[in-house]
Order: C-alpha cells, then sequence, then structure tokens
C-alpha cells in the first residue's frame, strides 16, 4: 500500500510517524505545489482558518480536513456544520490517528475493489462502480433536500458494498434525516468520484 500525502496545519501537531502516510508541516512547505493532497490535520486554535481556506490553498475542494482538539471542543463544536470531516482528540495515540484518517486513504477502497472483482469478474464490478459514479456526481450537485434524502438510501447502501466505508456513514445519516450533514456528505461523495477515477 503506497503512503498517503497527510499536510499538517498549526503548531505542534505530529511528532510521529502514522502508517500509510507521507506527512509534511505546512507551516514550513505552505504550497503544495503539484504534490497531491490526500487529507489535512489541523490543530485548533484561537487563529485556526476555516476548512474552505486550506482547501482553496490546496486546490482541493473535496480534501478531508480532520481536527486535532481537546475533548470539550470536540463535544461542544458542531464541528461536522464547520467543515471538519473528523476529530480527533489531542494527544491521540498514533493507532487512534491512523483510525481516523483511514477512511480517507484512498487505496484501502481500491483494494476492496479489486478483491471484488476477483469474486464477481472485472467486467460487473467495472459496471457497477461507473453507475455508482454517476450516482455520486448527481448526490454531490443536488441541492434540494428531499431529492438528496431520497438518492441517500441507495448510496449508503451501495457505499458500504464498495468499501466507501466513511461515504457510506454519512449518507445513512443523511437518509436518516441528518440534512445538516449534507456538505460534509457532499464532499465525501467528490472524494470517492476520485477514488474511482484513479482505478485507470
Amino acid at each position: 500500500m503506497k503512503k498517503h500525502q497527510l499536510m499538517l496545519v498549526g503548531p505542534h501537531v505530529l511528532t510521529t510517524s502514522i502508517a500509510g502516510w507521507q506527512v509534511w508541516d505546512c507551516a514550513s512547505d505552505p504550497v503544495p505545489s503539484g504534490r497531491q493532497v490526500d487529507a489535512a490535520l489541523v490543530a485548533i486554535t484561537r487563529d485556526t482558518s476555516p476548512p474552505a481556506c486550506l482547501r482553496a490553498l490546496a486546490d482541493a475542494p473535496s480534501l478531508p480536513v480532520l481536527a486535532l482538539a481537546p475533548d470539550d471542543w470536540i463535544k461542544r463544536k458542531d464541528w461536522r456544520v464547520l467543515g471538519y470531516d473528523g476529530a480527533v482528540a489531542t494527544g491521540a495515540s498514533v493507532d487512534a490517528l491512523a483510525d481516523a484518517l483511514a477512511d480517507w486513504h484512498r487505496d484501502a477502497t481500491l483494494e476492496t475493489l479489486a478483491r471484488l472483482e476477483a469474486s464477481f469478474g472485472i467486467a460487473e464490478v467495472t459496471s457497477l462502480v461507473e453507475r455508482f459514479g454517476a450516482m455520486l456526481a448527481t448526490v454531490r450537485d443536488e441541492r434540494d433536500p428531499a431529492a438528496l434524502a431520497d438518492m441517500a438510501h441507495r448510496v449508503a447502501g451501495i457505499a458500504g458494498t464498495l468499501g466507501f466505508a466513511a461515504l457510506g456513514r454519512l449518507w445513512l445519516r443523511v437518509s436518516q434525516g441528518e440534512i445538516k450533514l449534507a456538505d460534509s456528505a457532499r464532499r465525501a461523495a467528490a472524494h470517492a468520484i476520485g477514488t474511482i477515477a484513479r482505478r485507470g
């Protein structure tokens, strides 16, 4: 499994390595020129910029941005509404950080798709993935809450089957009426579209 690119933002974000990730400090290398950014881990401080600003910096509108914050901040704040796609407690273990980032490591999903191809055939899985990609493009661009709720359950079910775990969990919650998660779910859909594109 190749290493993905993790951008670190804020003071003392990380002092150790995380399996599967190549990390770099945004403060010392702020412009990822030509670098493919796969996720960002942001230490929450009084001066932390909104996730939208970070996505603009990385030129990646669907970039997964995770907050590294004290437990009370995570409990008090509606961090998904603020634009974060995950939250990890300050001082979390390496295993906890790896678990939080696992949802955004594309290769794990690609390996799941490869196993499905071995079981059901390349043509069958390719057709399913293509149809799912078209469905994701539709929900990504849909702004009507009723239409989103109608499609969300189908997205969640297929996502789980194909190995898009985070995507499936988010869209299941949208299907259950948590429409405030729609923006986060749309970003996860866009991220999944990017993963599908990497299949070649």
